[in-house]
């Protein structure tokens, strides 16, 4: 899917994902992105620098650091990628309508499970610097 998306939005993974993070933070910085995608500031800037040339951001002075800025994705970058997810939600939305009210609650308990489960992994992953040798969870 993500991909598709890049394909889509004619864009690599990594701006991909920064506009992910963009959306999602509405405003960063340029080295609190930097964080997220885990790339060096100066890879950072060719990302935002790349995004900028096609209109998937804004920049803006920071309000209260002059020597910095905050980066946000643009109206018309969010309202592509909605515009791309849009078919994918409608047909969820389909899916699940079809379900009485007891199957929807399993699938929400399910979903909701997995999100726990995965949020879980991935602060195990963050806290640990070397997970090569993890075993894998029971």
């Amino acid at each position: 899917m993500e991909r598709a998306l890049c394909r889509y939005l004619n864009t690599n993974e990594t701006d991909l994902q920064a506009l992910q993070h963009l959306i999602r933070a509405h405003n960063l910085t340029p080295s609190g992105l930097a964080a997220r995608l885990q790339i060096s500031t100066a890879a950072t800037t060719a990302v935002i620098d790349r995004m900028s040339e096609r209109g998937h951001v804004e920049r803006n002075p920071h309000p209260s650091d002059r020597r910095s800025q905050l980066i946000s994705a643009s109206p018309a970058a969010v309202q592509q990628v909605l515009a791309a997810l849009r078919p994918l939600f409608n047909d969820a939305e389909r899916v699940i309508g079809g379900f009485g009210r007891h199957e929807q609650a399993a699938v929400v308990r399910y979903l909701e499970a997995t999100l726990e489960a995965m949020n879980s992994l991935i602060d195990d992953f963050l806290q640990s610097p070397d997970t090569t040798n993890r075993s894998p969870r029971s």
